[in-house]
């Protein structure tokens, strides 16, 4: 099943979602000059894949595609078993800063830590884009969502070392989803998994591309984005202090410099 918008306005939104699927029987693709959106394909049944200019690797359930616009690409199942794919494609003026904090730097496969934040996302957003009169604005914000939560559970297919890595961190990982306003420490965290804070730095640099209190500004940040468009009625002030932040410049000046634009800003270019 898949649903295309074509008739979204053009420069309107900073993040369009351009089209949606779900539960789709994978069929062969090839595109020689790419395709002119942005896509994730995440493959919930089978094997596929994926070739590029650089070479082919093969994704498995957990794992997704991502592909930026107007690259050559092609992808097809592998195995008797058929192969089952939900995909979003999308665009828009504020993508490339969005990617920017995830780790999707470029086109390849990914490996997800936990897939139920892009399920949710996929699934909300083809709730909203099935009824009879979708707003584009809410659409925009599933959009955001998706990246949002590919910055916080992608990471390259590197082998063995990043799958270990990933299990070992795992405690970690859900204690700062569960809690991300705590005051937490280093050598707290490196308790939850029976290391020192320094090879707790290592396991996160070597699993996740970051030291751990990189990760957890992060993941504050992507929740502090997901309540500006969730929950309009709330404040800057009360968001920062809702994910950690007590002192709201220092929240503004966070987030200015990841995003290239003060929370009040960005809550007023979605219409909020």
């Amino acid at each position: 099943m898949a649903m295309i918008f074509p008739g979204l306005p053009a420069a309107a939104l900073p993040f369009r979602l351009r089209n949606l699927g779900m539960g789709h029987q994978q069929e062969p693709v090839r595109r020689l000059h790419g395709y002119p959106h942005y896509q994730w394909i995440q493959v919930r049944a089978g094997r596929l894949r994926l070739t590029l200019d650089a070479g082919s690797s093969v994704a498995r359930p957990g794992d997704g595609l991502f592909l930026e616009p107007d690259q050559f690409h092609s992808y097809e199942a592998q195995g008797p078993a058929k192969t089952v794919v939900d995909w979003m494609a999308f665009d828009g003026s504020g993508v490339p800063q969005a990617l920017a904090g995830s780790p999707l730097v470029k086109s390849g496969i990914f490996r997800m830590t936990s897939t139920e934040g892009v399920d949710l996302v996929l699934s909300q957003a083809w709730s909203e884009a099935s009824r009879s009169s979708f707003s584009s604005s809410r659409l925009s914000v599933f959009v955001y969502g998706l990246i949002m939560a590919l910055a916080e559970g992608a990471v390259g297919t590197g082998g063995m070392s990043v799958a270990a890595g990933m299990g070992r961190l795992e405690p970690v990982l859900t204690a700062l989803a569960l809690q991300p306003a705590r005051p937490w420490d280093v050598g707290t965290l490196g308790a939850l998994v029976g290391v020192t804070p320094q090879h707790l730095g290592r396991l996160f640099r070597r699993a996740l591309g970051s030291t751990p209190q990189e990760y957890l500004i992060r993941l504050r940040l992507n929740r502090a984005l997901q309540l500006l468009l969730e929950r309009p009625d709330l404040r800057i002030h009360e968001i920062g202090s809702a994910v950690g932040y007590s002192d709201t410049n220092y929240f503004i000046r966070l987030f200015r410099n990841r995003e290239g634009r003060t929370p009040g800003h960005f809550r007023a270019l979605h219409g909020f």
